[in-house]
């Protein structure tokens, strides 16, 4: 144990050695002003000795950084005193969002472009520092171009600290603009409107009806003068109209798209690659050539200027619903395939899938009115009471339609339960069912009680929901056939990696796997992102934020930079691949060329790997940025507690370490531990390998090789000595048995005739005379069969000789014998009395 705990200590003060002269090095850093500058990443060095006298330089100036970091202050301060205003449109809360992200953006590209610079500086003035054991003054010139290089470095620290000053405050900032947006987006979703159960309500609604009605014939009116005063571009326009439509109908892209997105109902088991690329087709598809026709269309009525400014947020919003409509439809028929089972992506039978198709028809259309009438809203700008009756009666439709949708769902659910409710399985789509029951309750309840808002809100919501869900099950599923087709054997990725690449086929489908799951993770934050749109929440918010916090963020006074993580995360991987590299070179191409034993260029190679290893280790923690000399006194620290709490582990690792620098014990020798025997395979961290001569692997951990008793029958020569026994006949002449053994062990080829070998007369047996004779091998790793071929030799040379080999004799000694004999009499005569009284009675009869 004391030997033990003394090698932990030993390699812990190994290691603190070269963490001490990095952290030295450190101290020697220039730092700012008349000191030693130091390193942006690092602590402040500590300044010169008072005897040393630098010329006074002034400092460098960096006029255009300085007047960028005067605009972005300017702008910040814009931003924070608009912030203060207690009513801000979510339009202005935008811009002032992208200044402040602009701002942040700039100043973190300042920062990027001025410190490799300022760590150039830095090196050359570390260079110029003077010698602490330099007893002569440096010369002038050296004093003042180390004068020059603080002076530059201190400049340079200088800007760097206010843009990054600049990088905290625009975050803050775009921190309170998102604060503010949610803010006043709760406070727009439960703002309280008029009952609908009120009767008042709908009487003040309906005579707002007619003014409505008059503004928006007043628009229409409006149109139709422009389009009659342009009759020629109105023609054109319609015109144009009509080729789109036909075109959209009619166009040779959509019959050519046709034969991929149909899908035959009669192919019972369709490959996973054509079922779901199938319905990706379906959805892309048709949702592009629409949008695409109304686009082309919506920017033809611009250009010929036939749309009125108060007309055109309505034909957009009407190409806009007619597109999110198109889409809807498709996307739900693409994952239910109504009529089509085997095209299926969903558990669902025939009549629940026809049955939804139906609901989320009648939902497009209504969701596609809803965006409509908004926009109508904004341009006749009709009384608050018509605009809350409309957008009421719309959010309790969609509730409705959800309704019946989910009691489809619900009712096919309960006839499969029902049909085989030992082996009934929820699908994990089927648990969002109460929640969407208690969602279109809210949606119905609320706009009665008077939150129109919220039941609009929340059948917005439950839109999404359904087509982001919907989405991430089409884009999930293609996307992992199409990674495992491609990556297959035979796939084109697949065979180019193993072609061309060299990669083995474990290798590509870990590839696959890796690149599967990024996919799967980037699908689930995309939906994520997407529902939470609806919340307030923009999806810019949150990368910006991930950005923020990817370079640097603190947990109390804790700084944690996630880039420097993964970096190291690198620096450590690449030291780790070049250690195997090297290892292996060491192994297979140099070692071998060598003249050293197999033990020793395994020891070589092994030695190599950890010190490898080691080295990206301190690598990486220097490039973290951690002082490496605290590791060292946390690990002394924690010695004690890693002697009590990982004894075992820690015993068996420098247990390691000992066969490795001592070598008792080398690959390729043949030991005996215990009653194991057989050849050193491998020496690891913690075990050695020991393949016995039966092929099987004995995993012996380090620390009972090197404290417990071991037999080695290759150390320090791999000559040993055999013997083998034989016994004979107690006639056999024990001269001439002596003379044929020691003529059959001379005679052999592997027997050593130095030291030379003898035979003896062991022992006088019971029934036998026992010989044993002795002779040594060069190898006994190689050598070992001589005894068994001594002993046929033997063997043939006995029966040749006519020298008897003994057969065992044994002696019965029976006690009692005369009873026996007695008993043995009495029981025959017993036998012949009663035979002849038989015969007797068989005559008289």
């Amino acid at each position: 144990m004391k030997t033990i705990r003394a090698a932990i200590f030993f390699i812990i003060f190994l290691s603190w050695l070269p963490l001490n002269a990095a952290s030295a090095a450190t101290a020697t850093a220039p730092a700012a002003g008349n000191g030693k500058p130091a390193s942006p990443a690092a602590a402040p060095a500590a300044p010169p000795a008072p005897a040393e006298d630098l010329p006074s330089v002034p400092a460098p100036e960096f006029p255009r950084a300085q007047s960028k970091l005067d605009e972005w202050k300017q702008t910040l301060d814009q931003v924070e005193a608009m912030l203060r205003a207690r009513v801000i449109h979510d339009t202005v809360l935008n811009d002032l969002r992208d200044r402040s992200a602009t701002a942040q953006r700039e100043a973190r590209e300042l920062v990027s472009r001025i410190t490799p610079r300022l760590e150039a500086a830095s090196a050359r003035a570390a260079e110029l520092a003077p010698s602490p054991e330099a007893t002569a003054p440096q010369p002038d010139d050296v004093k003042l171009e180390r004068a020059k290089l603080l002076a530059e470095i201190a400049a340079r620290q200088g800007v760097i600290q206010q843009a990054k000053l600049i990088n905290v405050r625009a975050q803050q900032t775009i921190d309170a603009i998102s604060d503010r947006r949610r803010a006043v987006f709760n406070e727009s979703v439960l703002q309280r409107s008029a009952s609908l159960v009120n009767p008042t309500f709908w009487l003040t609604a309906a005579n707002a009806a007619p003014i409505a009605a008059g503004r928006l014939v007043d628009l229409l009116a409006k149109w139709g003068r422009v389009l009659s005063s342009q009759p020629l571009r109105a023609a054109s326009g319609f015109v144009i109209a009509a080729i789109v439509v036909l075109g959209f109908f009619l166009s040779p892209g959509r019959r050519w798209w046709s034969r991929w997105t149909t899908r035959d109902p009669e192919i019972a088991n369709p490959s996973a690659l054509r079922k779901t690329g199938s319905a990706a087709a379906i959805v892309f598809t048709d949702t592009a050539l629409t949008a695409v026709a109304l686009l082309v269309l919506y920017q033809a009525l611009l250009t010929l200027e036939v749309l009125p400014g108060d007309v055109t947020p309505i034909v957009r919003a009407l190409f806009l619903g007619i597109t999110f409509g198109f889409f809807f439809i498709r996307l739900t028929s693409a994952v239910l395939a109504p009529g089509r089972p085997s095209w299926r992506l969903i558990e669902l039978d025939n009549a629940a899938a026809d049955g939804l198709i139906s609901y989320s028809v009648l939902l497009a259309m209504v969701t596609a009115v809803g965006i409509v009438l908004d926009a109508l809203s904004l341009a006749i700008a009709p009384p608050i009471e018509l605009t809350i009756a409309s957008q009421a009666t719309l959010a309790i439709t969609k509730a409705l339609l959800f309704m019946g949708a989910l009691r489809v769902a619900a009712a096919t659910e309960a006839e499969e339960e029902s049909a085989a409710p030992s082996s009934a399985q929820r699908s994990a789509w089927r648990l969002l069912i109460p929640v969407g029951w208690v969602m279109a309750m809210a949606a119905v309840i609320g706009p009665l009680a008077g939150y129109v808002a919220l039941g609009r809100f929340i059948t917005i919501e439950m839109v999404v929901m359904v087509v982001a869900l919907m989405s991430f099950i089409l884009l999930s599923r293609f996307s992992a056939v199409l990674v495992n087709t491609t990556f297959a054997f035979n796939g084109a990725i697949g065979r180019f990696l193993r072609q061309t690449a060299g990669l083995g086929s474990g290798a590509v489908r870990q590839i696959a796997a890796v690149l599967g799951g990024l996919i799967q993770l980037s699908l689930i934050g995309l939906t994520a992102f997407f529902i939470l749109t609806t919340w307030g929440i923009r999806s810019d918010d949150v990368v910006t934020s991930m950005s923020s916090a990817f370079f640097s963020f603190q947990i109390g006074n804790i700084t944690i930079s996630p880039s420097q993580i993964l970096g190291a995360l690198a620096v450590l991987t690449i030291g780790v691949v070049a250690t195997r590299a090297l290892k292996r070179w060491l192994e297979e191409r140099f070692l071998p060329e060598t003249n050293l034993d197999v033990g020793v260029r395994s020891s070589i190679g092994t030695g190599a790997g950890y010190a490898g290893v080691i080295l990206a280790t301190l690598i990486a923690l220097s490039y973290v940025g951690l002082n490496l000399q605290n590791v060292a006194i946390v690990a002394g620290a924690l010695s004690v507690g890693i002697g009590f709490g990982l004894q075992s582990i820690i015993n068996n690792f420098v247990s390691g370490l000992i066969l490795l620098v001592e070598r008792p014990i080398k690959v390729g020798d043949r030991i005996e531990v215990g009653t194991r025997m057989g050849v050193v395979k491998r020496i690891n961290v913690r075990a050695t390998e020991i393949a016995t001569y039966d092929n099987v692997s004995v995993i012996v951990p380090n620390a009972e090789l090197i404290s417990g008793q071991v037999v080695n029958w290759m150390h320090g020569s791999y000559s040993a000595r055999l013997s083998v026994a034989v016994s004979t006949s107690s006639n056999a002449d024990p001269d001439k048995v002596l003379a044929i053994l020691l003529d059959i062990v001379s005679r052999h080829p592997r027997a050593l005739k130095s030291p030379e070998p003898f035979a003896i007369l062991n022992n006088f047996g019971p029934d036998a005379l026992e010989f044993s004779v002795f002779f040594h091998v060069a190898h006994i790793g190689i050598d070992a069969g001589a005894a068994n071929e001594v002993r046929l030799e033997i063997l043939k040379r006995f029966r040749k000789e006519g020298i008897e080999l003994p057969n065992a004799k044994r002696d019965l000694h029976v006690h009692n014998l005369d009873r026996i004999e007695t008993l043995v009499r009495d029981l025959a005569d017993s036998e012949r009395s009663g035979a002849s009284r038989r015969r007797i009675r068989s005559i008289e009869s």
